[in-house]
């Protein structure tokens, strides 16, 4: 059923009443954070303390080295990210935001925490998919990034858009897009670059901190992943399987893993990228990329995950064989459906 002008007006007048009356706020994000979501994180975490609220960035884990600029010395303040666990039973908000995901399985032990300790939880998303019933939600499936999203909702309750805000909400757009290659055919990307640059000091250092982040140890990793890389059916479809000691050899982060991904999906005849990465738990993450024109948000959902057209995902409890085994069906009949004359 197609939700009205009326029932979203009133959802987004809610989102931003809850948060005004809110004085504590927690600000989190999916497991294994990127770019978009912790950027989201920073730029609400500077408008939150401008109002004189109290704001925490919650996570799962630290964030990727290089993902650190966006608490450090681009937004201005000192703000750091603590890492989520409730064993310790951390004094409960009055709410909490989610960024960057509507899936609350993918935060299952904060949401059980939350409804415990009777904190709503509100999210702020781009990405195709329902949250839970009776979850407040700012979402926009046509938006680029969830930097888009958050700029909206921050118009909203008339924030002032600063250089603290401004650089995370920067690096949000420019990640989430890779440069501007995936904007969904829309100018709003580019519209909301030009508000933000002339507040930016240096954006060429957020394109340098989120692209150009090698190291002599990084490049080794990057290069024995794509050492196992295949292509397969005709070069249309590259297949990449991660297993964690490659990211312990090298040092590496779990989030350098999609920079391995953008590079196989650079190889011109590769319409889709496959990549599976070894987790704990007999866990594998599957992460699916695809150039413009090819979806991979049904084979995503067949495994019970999620995303968007070009970038989709899920975490999965199989042996990778058995996971390739059901996605490659799924992602060259799309391939082949795209290409037929």
């Amino acid at each position: 059923m197609a939700v009205s002008r009326d029932d979203r007006n009133v959802k987004s007048q809610n989102f931003v009443l809850k948060i005004q009356a809110a004085k504590t706020i927690w600000l989190t994000t999916h497991p294994q954070a990127d770019g978009d979501g912790l950027a989201c994180q920073a730029a609400m975490a500077s408008a939150l303390l401008g109002l004189g609220k109290s704001a925490k960035i919650m996570n799962f884990e630290a964030p990727g080295n290089k993902y650190r600029f966006l608490f450090e010395r681009s937004t201005g303040r000192k703000l750091t990210a603590a890492v989520f666990d409730p064993e310790l039973d951390p004094a409960p908000p009055d709410l909490i935001i989610l960024f960057d995901t509507n899936d609350f399985r993918l935060i299952e032990a904060m949401a059980h925490w939350a409804t415990d300790k009777g904190v709503p939880i509100l999210v702020l998303d781009h990405h195709q998919g329902v949250p839970p019933d009776g979850t407040v939600s700012w979402t926009d499936a046509d938006a680029a990034s969830s930097g888009e999203v958050l700029l909206s909702l921050l118009n909203a309750m008339n924030i002032e858009i600063g250089p603290n805000i401004a650089t995370p909400l920067y690096a949000s757009l420019v990640f989430d897009t890779q440069n501007f290659r995936f904007i969904r055919a829309s100018a709003r990307s580019h519209a909301m670059a030009a508000q933000l640059l002339p507040l930016v000091s240096e954006p060429e250092k957020i394109h340098e901190a989120l692209f150009a982040n090698l190291t002599p140890t990084k490049l080794g990793f990057i290069a024995a992943s794509l050492s196992a890389m295949r292509i397969e059916a005709e070069g249309t479809l590259a297949v990449l399987v991660l297993h964690r000691d490659i990211f312990t050899r090298y040092g590496a982060d779990l989030s350098d893993s999609g920079d391995v991904i953008d590079m196989a999906l650079n190889v011109g005849s590769v319409k889709i990228a496959l990549l599976l990465r070894e987790e704990d738990g007999g866990k594998w993450k599957v992460s699916m990329r695809s150039k413009r024109g090819f979806s991979v948000l049904e084979a995503a959902l067949s495994m019970g995950g999620g995303g968007h057209g070009n970038a989709a995902g899920a975490t999965v409890v199989e042996a990778p064989t058995l996971i390739e085994a059901r996605l490659k069906p799924l992602l060259l009949k799309e391939i082949r459906s795209k290409m037929e004359p």
